[in-house]
């Protein structure tokens, strides 16, 4: 086996990190379908930049 493959072979999966949201500070259910999240303080709506 080369060692191309030997690093190929020896990679681990990404690893997500998540931190644990308290249930407070939460939208509707209609409003969270919209808007991607029930927790009001993760929403970061998308702002395009001036290019």
């Amino acid at each position: 086996m080369n060692t191309k493959e030997n690093l190929i072979r020896n990679k681990e999966y990404a690893k997500a990190y998540i931190v644990l949201q308290r249930y407070e500070n939460l939208v509707s259910i209609d409003t969270a379908l919209k808007i991607g999240t029930i927790f009001r303080d993760l929403y970061r709506p998308y702002v395009e930049s001036e290019k």
